[in-house]
């Protein structure tokens, strides 16, 4: 009974780090010091991109897009990740402008019968791990820094 608890213990401890570890948030630091400025370099490159832009509004500094996560080549996936994306720039007192990084994670489920093609859409709300985030952050870093 005592070894149990332990275990039990030791699995809690676990579970905790590791959504410790996923409540994180993602953003990107730039050197640069004009705010309207990087909003009008990340709104042309993300139009300049496979990100779709859904809106920008340049007075708030928010920005919304998403992206297809369809890599199938031959054959039709039945699940597709769609990923919605929220950025918004501020000035991050004198180190530059700063970022800030929301993903919403989407994923359209098709269901291919003989006579129909269904399929729904599942909401799976803001996405915490880093895979969602690290493609969008590699892609800006690579072409603002």
């Amino acid at each position: 009974m005592k070894v149990f608890g332990s275990l039990l213990f030791i699995f809690f401890i676990g579970l905790g780090i590791a959504n410790a570890q996923t409540d994180k948030s993602y953003f990107l630091d730039l050197p640069s010091t004009n705010q309207d400025t990087t909003f009008e370099k990340v709104l042309h490159l993300l139009l300049s991109s496979d990100y779709f832009v859904v809106s920008a509004d340049k007075s708030s500094g928010l920005i919304q897009c998403k992206i297809v996560m369809d890599d199938s080549k031959v054959f039709t996936k039945l699940e597709v990740d769609i990923l919605e994306y929220n950025l918004l720039t501020r000035n991050n007192q004198d180190k530059g402008i700063r970022i800030y990084i929301q993903a919403n994670l989407k994923q359209t489920i098709r269901s291919v019968g003989v006579n129909s093609n269904r399929g729904y859409t599942d909401d799976n709300g803001v996405a915490k791990k880093p895979k969602y985030y690290e493609p969008l952050i590699a892609f800006l870093k690579s072409n603002l820094i």
